[in-house]
C-alpha cells in the first residue's frame, strides 16, 4: 500500500473528505468557500526564539503561507546566513508541512547562494520543534516530504472531471492547490 494511500486509511475523515471533493464533487462549493478564507498566524509563534519578521501569505486557494524570518547569523570575515521556516496549511483540513530555506552571503561575492533543505542551524531545529509544538496543540498533523506529500492518492483515471497534469495526483496536491480551478 503506498504511503499517501495508508495516510488516508490513518486519518479516514481526510480520506472521506478527498473523496467528497474530488471524486464525487460534492464540495465545490464549501470548496470555494474554504479557499477564500484566511488562516491566522498562531499568537504563539511570536514566543520562537530568534524570530526577526513573521508574514503570512492568503492568497485564494487551498492553502496558507507563512513565512518566519529567523535572525542573521553573522559570521567572520564577511559571511552572513539568512533563515527562514517556511509553513504551508492547508485550509480544507488541519495538515501542514514545514519547509526550510538558507540564503548565504559573502562580501566579497557578488549575489547570494540559495538553499533549500532541512533544518541545520540551531536557531531553526529550536523554532521548528517549537511550531511542531504549537500546531500539534492546534490539532495539525505534519505531512512529511518523504512520506506523505508526493504520495499517490489517486490514479488519473479515477479523476474523469479532473484534468491530468503530472504523473500522478499527491497528497500534496489534493491538500494544497488548487487541482479543481474553481477558486
Amino acid at each position: 500500500m503506498e504511503h499517501g494511500k495508508r495516510f488516508v486509511e490513518e486519518y479516514p475523515e481526510i480520506g472521506n473528505l478527498l473523496e467528497r471533493i474530488f471524486l464525487k464533487r460534492e464540495l465545490d462549493e464549501w470548496y470555494k468557500g474554504k479557499c477564500t478564507e484566511e488562516i491566522q498566524i498562531p499568537m504563539e509563534f511570536s514566543g520562537i526564539h530568534a524570530i526577526k519578521k513573521i508574514h503570512i501569505r492568503n492568497l485564494i486557494g487551498p492553502s496558507s503561507e507563512t513565512i518566519i524570518e529567523m535572525k542573521d547569523l553573522q559570521g567572520k570575515e564577511g559571511f552572513l546566513l539568512e533563515q527562514k521556516i517556511n509553513i504551508l496549511v492547508s485550509k480544507l483540513t488541519p495538515v501542514y508541512i514545514l519547509d526550510f530555506s538558507y540564503k548565504l552571503r559573502h562580501n566579497l561575492i557578488d549575489g547570494s547562494y540559495e538553499i533549500v533543505g532541512m533544518a541545520e542551524s540551531l536557531e531553526v531545529i529550536q523554532g521548528a520543534n517549537q511550531i511542531r509544538r504549537i500546531m500539534e496543540n492546534r490539532g495539525y498533523i505534519e505531512l512529511s516530504y518523504l512520506y506523505d506529500f508526493y504520495d499517490t492518492v489517486y490514479e488519473w483515471r479515477e479523476l474523469p472531471d479532473i484534468k491530468p497534469f503530472n504523473r500522478r495526483f499527491t497528497l500534496g496536491e489534493a491538500l494544497f492547490t488548487d487541482v479543481l480551478e474553481i477558486c
